[in-house]
């Protein structure tokens, strides 16, 4: 089972890190947190969040910038997952870069995969994850990759050259 969607306070706290991405100041969070912004798939505004990077490609020159992986904890019923769905084109705010991208949906095999990778580089974090998702910590036991992955959502920020603005936020 997925997440449930925090309360007001909790919110606001998960929140509170995109002041440091809006004054310019996302490399204070560093390479772990990304703050996306999506279009709303029914009010058209920019909604913006910050998430945690759970791999992270090169980009293909060195000053490039990346291809991130980011999980939707809630599942399918995230609301920036549904959003960057609805609206792939997004921008991405990571480190003291912002750039275009766009929000590629990966399939069960893929999110298996990246769980995988999340549980041999974090096992901390994917401790507490599995715990809330779950209810249990999850391990590289692929039945359990498989029951996480199944439930859990995640997205490939694929980096674009497109020049099309979010919502008329550049």
């Amino acid at each position: 089972m997925a997440m449930k969607k925090p309360g007001p306070l909790l919110a606001w706290f998960y929140r509170a890190p995109s002041a440091l991405y809006r004054a310019r100041l996302g490399w204070l969070m560093g390479g772990r947190f990304v703050m996306l912004t999506v279009v709303g798939r029914t009010s058209g505004i920019a909604r913006r969040t910050v998430l945690e990077v759970v791999k992270r490609g090169a980009g293909s020159a060195p000053t490039a910038p990346p291809t991130l992986w980011v999980v939707a904890s809630r599942g399918a019923k995230t609301d920036w997952y549904r959003n960057a769905l609805a609206h792939p084109d997004v921008r991405v705010d990571w480190r003291s870069q912002r750039f275009a991208a766009r929000a590629v949906d990966l399939d069960e095999d893929a999110r298996v995969d990246l769980l995988a990778d999340y549980q041999r580089h974090y096992p901390r974090a994917a401790a507490m994850l599995g715990k809330a998702a779950l209810g249990e910590a999850f391990t590289s036991d692929p039945h359990d990759l498989r029951v996480l992955a199944q439930d859990l959502r995640a997205l490939r920020l694929e980096p674009s050259e497109a020049s099309t603005d979010v919502a008329g936020t550049r």
